[in-house]
């Protein structure tokens, strides 16, 4: 029972309903535009997001009645979870798809830096030429 399955590449066309429905979530054009690392992420943008996300909830409860309270108290963090869900997905399947399966080729140390000088040196020829 030793078969063995190669990695392959993840086909969006081919995914189940429910992931090519996440995929289908338009992401707002600032979010796809910033690159923003996780480590800012989580630490700066959440907590301001959970704390602004708090007061609002509590203006909700008390402005609103019962049943419409309840509604917006779920929307904006339901909002913001698709969101989430979709900017992940979106990256996890950018991820496998360049790294995992496309490889990693082993490259001399010795060689990449030769070619950084090189390409140092014709940026530093271009500038000086153009300036």
């Amino acid at each position: 029972m030793s078969q063995e399955r190669k990695l392959q590449r993840i086909d969006r066309e081919k995914l189940p309903l429910f992931y090519r429905f996440i995929l289908k979530i338009p992401i707002p054009a600032i979010i796809s535009s910033i690159d923003i690392p996780s480590g800012i992420f989580y630490a700066i943008i959440l907590p301001i997001f959970m704390l602004l996300d708090f007061f609002l909830n509590i203006y909700f409860l008390i402005g609103f009645s019962f049943p419409i309270n309840i509604l917006l108290v779920c929307v904006v963090p339901v909002v913001f979870l698709a969101i989430f869900v979709r900017a992940t997905a979106d990256r996890f399947i950018n991820w496998w798809n360049s790294g995992v399966v496309g490889g990693y080729v082993q490259r001399d140390v010795k060689e990449v830096m030769k070619e950084y000088l090189a390409l140092k040196e014709n940026k530093a020829k271009e500038e000086t030429t153009s300036g």
